[in-house]
């Protein structure tokens, strides 16, 4: 079985050891999906439709040039020519011919092959998004925890699930870039470990996203209506390390959760994130003695009337 590879070496900062902690912030219904065996892995594509660039790095086209040839070999042409074959129209095929035959036409070659070729990375990779930390965050329960569950892991964990899979697996850390600009002090595309980056744009994203500390295992496989893959029969205890149930639970709402979550995991460590412990929640204040309020309205509770005033 292959186990997922990961695309930066141990030498590299951004390198992952097997026991960093990973978190996805998920819906309800989803974690209900994990919990029956399932894994949906949506395509680059599906992911774009959240973030119009995610998968697009428009790098300076000599970069892409020699990292396409360099990383392809003498596989490169052939490649080349079955993606004008494949994605182009007649026309567009002539009109490459043609620009190849002019001193300045070759960018034109050069352009269409970056913008096919991305088109079919997208289509055809899958990405699955985690966030890296050993603790909860407030700004992902706000962004993509609302209401729903953060799903705890290892980097470990999933490399012990994907090999199970007879999946090829990539992972490791995002490098965030300046969209304006196109580049980063983390990334060097003249690096030997950045190069291969100009491929997967799905490792590099704007520099805007970068306190979501993403993780990503990518696969690759035939584009899909659903516009994803499905992973069956995963068992969620071989890879789920603990269930946090969104901090603003009452407390008969948690119970009712971690009733239905043992039915599929008996020995979860699933309970309501703490991330919130001190405030009080809407059960607490319900519990609340209304006589209380009666004392203040009817000036027994010996408050001087006077500072009762507006």
């Amino acid at each position: 079985m292959p186990k997922p590879k990961q695309i930066f070496p141990e030498t590299d900062n951004r390198f992952l050891d097997e026991h960093i902690v990973i978190w996805r912030y998920v819906p309800l219904r989803t974690l209900f999906f994990y919990l029956n065996g399932l894994i949906f892995i949506p395509s680059v594509t599906k992911l774009s439709t959240g973030d119009p660039f995610e998968g697009n790095f428009y790098e300076d086209i000599a970069w892409f040039n020699e990292a396409f040839s360099k990383h392809y070999e003498n596989q490169a042409q052939m490649i080349e020519d079955w993606i004008f074959k494949k994605f182009c129209s007649e026309q567009v095929q002539k009109t490459i011919e043609i620009n190849r035959r002019s001193p300045n036409g070759s960018n034109f070659a050069s352009q269409t092959l970056r913008m096919h070729y991305f088109d079919f990375i997208r289509q055809t990779r899958f990405a699955w998004c985690w966030f890296s930390s050993n603790h909860e965050s407030a700004a992902m329960w706000s962004v993509y925890g609302n209401q729903g569950v953060a799903v705890k892991t290892t980097v470990g964990k999933l490399n012990a699930l994907f090999e199970k899979t007879g999946l090829d697996f990539i992972y490791g850390q995002m490098t965030y870039v300046d969209y304006q600009s196109g580049v980063s002090t983390e990334f060097d595309p003249l690096r030997d470990t950045d190069y291969h980056l100009l491929l997967r744009p799905f490792f590099l994203k704007r520099k805007e996203y970068e306190s979501e500390h993403e993780v990503r295992y990518v696969t690759a496989g035939n584009y899909d209506e659903r516009g994803g893959i499905l992973l069956k029969d995963i068992t969620p205890q071989d890879w789920i390390s603990a269930i946090r149930l969104w901090p603003r639970l009452t407390s008969d709402e948690e119970h009712s959760l971690r009733k239905a979550i043992e039915q599929f995991m008996p020995n979860a460590d699933c309970h309501k994130s703490d991330l919130l412990s001190s405030q009080v929640n809407l059960s607490d204040m319900l519990r609340i003695d209304s006589a209380a309020d009666s004392n203040w309205t009817q000036s027994q509770d010996g408050v001087p009337v006077s500072l009762k005033t507006l």
